[in-house]
């Protein structure tokens, strides 16, 4: 006896029955008024598995040539995918360490926080500043401590909307900065001494001890150059408003203050401090690296991948990357 099932026949309104499968494996279902037979097709499936396609092609490293058909063909069945934007899912969890860093696509930054584990949040803004990082870090609950580069926005808006968060600066970024102010080769004693002291932070201090010698020999630096980067130049023709000296050695000063006020600050050693790492009951990175270069160069070797790529759909493959850098991505062809 041939079961009668609630699909109707395109036609002449019948029900079908079920027919046997294609070549391919797909259910045939036929009209046993007119003969006629069909495949029921799910558009919904379609689309996505077509989703999902397109976000492993938008990932991956194929070309449109590669997957195939032609490119225009591709380009035309996938248009509607761009306007998918995946979104991350704020569960309102309290995450111990937060790292805070952007990138610039264009004519935007996109602000990136994520723990060491996964990504937490993005949000989209036309420059770094306390307000636009006020945008992301308003959406987030205080974690115990923020790991940052010290992007002078980042400084602003962290006490003004996680008062308790305690910052550790970015050791790499310390270190950029005063190879920026000394250069690689120093031409004076002062400079190379300070620049080793920086050397040695960037490689690594791992115990209080190790922190509290490194501090010694930068008040003792201090103690033979104090006197030196205190020297000043007069200027015989200074314009309007302007003070009729200057330091001597500007640079070398600079790089000198922003360690001492590091120090000052209590957030050069964070990742030191027990009291702390009993908090948050795992270690905390010294740098920013699980941004910059677990994120950032990822998102810089995609995007040279598919380069000419529009502005709007750099964006969306930014979203689609950090999306699947969340706690729990839903598969994509949910994502709809």
């Amino acid at each position: 006896m041939t079961r009668a099932y609630k699909y109707s026949c395109s036609t002449c309104g019948h029900k079908l029955q079920k027919w046997g499968k294609t070549n391919a494996g797909t259910p045939r279902w036929r009209c046993p008024n007119c003969t006629k037979t069909a495949v029921k097709s799910r558009p919904d499936l379609s689309r996505g598995l077509l989703l999902e396609r397109f976000v492993n092609w938008l990932l991956g490293k194929q070309s449109q040539e590669e997957l195939g058909m032609s490119a225009r063909t591709w380009r035309k069945q996938t248009e509607w995918c761009w306007g998918i934007v995946p979104k991350p899912e704020l569960s309102g969890e309290v995450n111990p360490i937060i790292l805070l860093d952007g990138i610039r696509i264009g004519g935007s930054v996109c602000l990136i926080a994520r723990t060491p584990q996964y990504v937490v949040a993005w949000a989209w803004v036309p420059y770094e500043a306390g307000t636009t990082w006020d945008n992301l870090l308003s959406k987030l609950p205080p974690p115990i401590v923020a790991v940052c580069d010290g992007q002078k926005g980042i400084l602003v808006s962290i006490p003004r909307n996680w008062p308790t968060t305690v910052i550790q600066r970015c050791h790499f970024h310390v270190w950029q900065n005063v190879r920026a102010k000394l250069t690689l080769f120093p031409q004076t004693e002062a400079g190379r001494t300070l620049l080793l002291l920086a050397k040695i932070l960037l490689k690594g201090l791992h115990t209080k001890e190790e922190a509290r010698r490194w501090m010694d020999k930068l008040n003792t630096w201090e103690e033979i150059y104090g006197g030196y980067i205190r020297e000043r130049t007069i200027n015989p023709d200074p314009k309007p408003g302007q003070r009729k000296w200057r330091y001597t050695h500007e640079r070398l000063r600079s790089a000198y203050r922003q360690l001492d006020k590091l120090i000052r600050d209590d957030q050069l050693f964070i990742y030191l401090n027990s009291d702390v790492l009993q908090q948050t009951k795992q270690p905390i990175p010294r740098t920013t690296n699980h941004v910059e270069g677990s994120i950032n160069s990822q998102l810089r070797t995609k995007l040279k991948l598919h380069r000419g790529m529009s502005e709007q759909h750099q964006r969306r493959l930014v979203e689609w990357y950090l999306y699947s850098r969340t706690e729990r991505p839903k598969p994509t062809r949910n994502c709809r």
